[in-house]
Order: C-alpha cells, then structure tokens, then sequence
C-alpha cells in the first residue's frame, strides 16, 4: 500500500513539474472542393496560416504566467500595524517574445510578441509584527458588458474573465534612517503567495474571397469563397511564488525597491479553430442567389503550457502623494531572458 501511495504521488509531481508537452494540429476537408485549380495556392495560405498561428501561440502562456504574478505593486516595506490599511487598481500586462525587438537576433516570419492582460481591484491589511496580507481580485462577464467588436468580419462572441490572489509579507529588516529628508533604507521584505487566472475569448466572423476566374464544366467563371470562422482561446493559470525585496526611500516622494523572486506554475492556452467556406459561381438566372459548387471544412487546435518554473528580477518605484500612492513595477523572466511584465497600480494608504 505504501509503495503504491509513494508511487502516485512520485507520478503526480512529475506530471505537475514536467507538463511542457504540447501540440498543434490542423485539419483540412477539401473532397467537396470542385475546382481543384486553385487549391495548390489555396493550402499553402492555410500551412503559412498554421505556421503563423503555432508559432505564435507558443510565446502566450509564458505571458500569461508572467501577467498572473502580477497585480500588487507597492513601494512600502510593511504596510504597518493595524488598522493600517489600503485600496486601489493595478493593470499588469505580460509580454512574450520580447526578443523580436532585439535587432541582434534574426526574427521569424509571421512571428510577434505576445500579450497578456490581467486587471484587477487589490487591498492590503497591516497585521502585528511585521506582517501584512495582500489580496487581488477581478471579475468580468460579457453577459453583464459586451465590449463594441460588432462586425462582419469579427464579432466577439464571449469575454469572460476571473483573477483571484492573495500573497503574505513579512517585513523582515526594519526601515532605517540614513541621511534624514533626503535617503533612507526602506527595509527588506519577504513574500509568498498563490495567484490565479482563467478566461476565454470568443471570436466569430465572415470572410469573402475572390478566387479568380476558373473553367467549371467547361465555361469561365468568377468564383467567391464565402469562409465562416469561430476562434476561441482559453487559458487557466495557477502559480505559487516567493519574492525577497529591498525598499529605499529617496526624499519624502520617491520610493524604489528590488528583488528577486522564484515562480512555480501550473496552466496550459488553449487556441480552437474551425471553419467552413462554400466555392460559389454566379447564377446567371439569379444575381442574387449563387450556386454554391462545394465546400471545405477546417479546424485546428493549439495546447501549450508555460515552463513550470520561473526566476524573476523586480523592480519598482512608487510616488507618494499623502495618502495616494502611484506604481510603476516590472518583473522579468531572468529563465528565459525574453519575457517581461509591466504593471501600473494605484492605491490609497492609510
């Protein structure tokens, strides 16, 4: 019994930490295609298609791991004892693939940076002896507010969104005055936490083609590839981290603090396609009706997970305005050198 037990935990945390397998695949129906002239130039649209898409769906989950993390910049040490408290905003956006703007390193075709966002509403809680706790949270539904992407050629079908996270400090090193008014050591801080991420975007949309002129039994004719589509991509983040920081003051306005953290994580994107077009001629007895001479079905799906570890660099400045407190804060992916994330917050002090 328990070599068994042993047995499933070992195969359990080996799946968890060695989850980078992947894979990509594209499906093309062409039997019910009727003029075969076309379809040479017509499937090398579709490979570079497939190779644009694969490519790019690589460099998102490193961002959306990155833009999970994220959420509560703060330029303080400790919040401080009870009832010490604060509310605000933060906006974090994760990049991948940041090395397409590197002019050292040959760029791939069709393949550009990756981004990822992740709102939210965050508040903190002073609690006794140098310890304070941190939250996140956000909520969106298309069901309640549907964005204005209302068009022929793309309309979006679905928006939801959720973020949740909470991490512990404890102000480990006390802040110390140096050179008073003007610099001053703002105290080292360290962290754990659990962060959490999860949506999916639905797009639908239509696409007319001309395909040029083609004999059809015979005769010439100009023939229109009407394309339906509906892409949707779906991600799910779960990421336990731990981050050591140090805090200095710089006159009564400016706080900056660095750091370094370790990132554990959990989740996968998930990029679904499918697609139907219909090979259409005009109806000489009816301009408005087409005869429709066949069709092509495609679908195509793309399931990649983020490395399950990442190193982190941080670094952040805070303004201090009385009680308002402005942030700007970066972390970067010193694992791969090529992922980043950037955050912006807000927040009252109290």
């Amino acid at each position: 019994m328990k070599r068994t037990i042993a047995r499933i935990t070992g195969t359990g945390i080996f799946l968890f930490f060695f989850h980078t397998a992947a894979h990509s695949w594209i499906y093309i129906d062409t039997s019910q295609v009727p003029v075969p002239a076309f379809m040479n130039s017509f499937l090398q649209v579709v490979y570079e298609l497939h190779h644009a898409l694969s490519g790019n769906a690589k460099n998102y989950p490193g961002a959306f791991a990155l833009a999970n993390v994220g959420g509560y910049p703060i330029g303080d040490a400790s919040i401080g004892d009870p009832p010490h408290m604060f509310f605000g905003v933060s906006g974090t956006m994760g990049l991948g693939n940041l090395k397409y703007y590197d002019e050292n390193i040959p760029r791939q075709k069709n393949i550009y940076p990756a981004y990822a966002p992740n709102a939210s509403l965050y508040f903190g809680f002073g609690l006794n002896k140098g310890f304070d706790v941190l939250f996140k949270a956000m909520a969106f539904n298309s069901d309640i507010y549907r964005p204005p992407l209302d068009q022929k050629s793309a309309r979006l079908n679905k928006l939801n969104y959720y973020s949740l996270g909470s991490k512990l400090r404890k102000n480990l090193v006390q802040k110390k005055t140096l050179i008073p008014d003007i610099f001053n050591f703002g105290g080292i801080t360290l962290s754990a936490g659990l962060d959490y991420t999860e949506g999916i975007i639905d797009v639908k949309g239509q696409y007319d083609y001309s395909l040029g002129t083609f004999d059809v039994g015979g005769t010439p004719y100009p023939l229109t590839f009407k394309a339906y589509y509906d892409f949707d991509l779906k991600w799910f983040m779960l990421a336990g981290n731990a981050q050591a920081l140090v805090y200095i003051d710089f006159l009564w306005i400016f706080d900056l603090y660095t750091g370094f953290g370790l990132s554990v994580t959990y989740g996968y994107i998930d990029l679904n396609g499918s697609g139907f077009g219909q090979v259409t001629r005009p109806n000489l007895t009816n301009i408005f009706d087409p005869i429709v001479l066949g069709g092509i079905l495609g679908l195509a799906r793309y399931h990649y997970y983020p490395r399950p570890f990442m190193g982190l660099f941080i670094a952040g400045l805070e303004i201090n305005i009385w009680v308002l407190k402005l942030n700007v804060e970066t972390m970067v992916n010193i694992s791969n050198g090529k992922d980043i994330n950037v955050q912006v917050g807000t927040r009252c002090q109290f």
